[in-house]
């Protein structure tokens, strides 16, 4: 049975939303039903600073990434007479002024495309504040019986003003590998072995991950505006990511009803199990249209909301004080090597593989024993292969 060429469209542009919103890898999918949408990503929020806006332009799933939509103009307008006006920066449009949302004041966003398309949106207003009073981890056991931590949200409204709320993070852990030296080896055009300090931190990096997910609660019929133990991230007790030292900020984000609708609507689209017989035909609505084509599909929405944010950390130790913690993220196993046997006839272990590995930056020099020398793979014994050795700002 084949499927209808709506459904197909359909389904395209709620994969491209959920990539959009939820900062997932794109599906393997190839679209030859293209259609060339605009995307407009604009959640102004609480706070004096340069606001963003981010414009490009629906794209093949067989592409690596959108195209940004270049030489835009950009305004917000205020009901209260105020306009504010943004500027292209790489991939983003930023506000030439830093700027609140204020309460009470309907906004509205107006874009102009460089080939003099208008659109603009219908008007916002910036919802209640409810601040995050918490963010906790907890030791517990998953739905499948995993060991682990889930990082837990908790918020209350007393003037039961909120209801609507989003939550995203940002995880940044540390890494430190495990078959480190502060030394290593070049091998001179001479054949002889030269060691020299390593430049730079190699031995303790911090990575970092954003949430790929969408994470919604409406308390809207609840006896209180309360978000009690809202599970935000689980991570196993055998994840690397909390074997030395972990942090994470939990943002939460208050929502209008439209607002919250659309994401609970894409949400409800890309959930795993989803699939074309569940897939209504059209599109999650946006509140923005095109002035000329008024029937001219617009993918993402103009969205003002309150935003505040905890961060906390936690070592290994604090949860799970009894067990060793989690093995490092590569199998790490070593290679020796005696760099006194010359026979050329000799690939796996003499001189001459010693310095294909050497020349090549396959292997990283570990430790001298008896002569012989312990290899390891650049994984193993320099972060910076993988990972920032810059300490974060925020790392306490």
């Amino acid at each position: 049975m084949k499927v209808s060429q709506k459904i197909k469209k359909s389904l395209l542009v709620i994969i491209i939303l959920f990539n959009i919103y939820s900062c997932t890898e794109p599906y393997a999918l190839q679209s030859n039903n293209y259609q060339n949408y605009l995307v407009v990503e604009a959640t102004l929020t609480n706070g004096l600073k340069k606001q963003e806006v981010k414009l490009t332009r629906t794209y093949r799933l067989e592409e690596n990434e959108p195209s940004i939509e270049e030489n835009a103009d950009v305004k917000v307008f205020g009901d209260d007479g105020s306009v504010f006006r943004f500027t292209q920066q790489g991939e983003t449009y930023i506000s030439i002024d830093e700027f609140e949302p204020l309460p009470n004041v309907a906004y509205r966003l107006e874009i102009e495309t460089s080939n003099g398309r208008k659109y603009i949106s219908t008007e916002q207003i910036l919802p209640s504040v409810s601040n995050l009073e918490s963010v906790v981890a907890v030791r517990k056991s998953n739905d499948l019986g995993t060991e682990g931590v889930e990082i837990q949200a908790n918020s209350f409204d007393p003037n039961n003003n909120t209801n609507f709320y989003r939550y995203t993070f940002e995880e940044t852990y540390k890494v430190i590998v495990p078959y480190w030296s502060p030394n290593n080896i070049r091998i001179l055009e001479d054949n002889t072995i030269e060691f020299y300090l390593r430049d730079g931190e190699t031995r303790t990096c911090y990575s970092s991950n954003k949430s790929n997910s969408i994470a919604l609660e409406n308390t809207s019929n609840y006896v209180e505006d309360r978000v009690s133990n809202f599970p935000i991230q689980f991570i196993p007790q055998s994840d690397y990511k909390i074997a030395n030292r972990y942090s994470i900020i939990v943002y939460q984000y208050v929502h209008n009803a439209t607002s919250f609708e659309f994401y609970k609507n894409l949400k409800n689209l890309s959930d795993d199990g989803s699939n074309l017989s569940q897939i209504q035909p059209g599109l999650i609505p946006s509140n923005i249209r095109c002035l000329q084509q008024p029937n001219e599909i617009v993918v993402g929405l103009f969205d003002i909301a309150s935003v505040s944010s905890k961060r906390i950390f936690f070592n290994y130790e604090d949860l799970f004080p009894d067990s060793n913690p989690p093995g490092f993220l590569y199998e790490c196993t070593g290679r020796t090597f005696n760099p006194s046997d010359f026979d050329p006839l000799n690939s796996n272990d003499g001189f001459y593989a010693l310095k294909a590995y050497v020349r090549s930056n396959r292997l990283l020099f570990y430790r001298e024993s008896a002569g012989l020398y312990l290899m390891v793979i650049p994984y193993c014994g320099d972060c910076t292969t993988f990972s920032s050795n810059i300490i974060p700002p925020f790392w306490q």
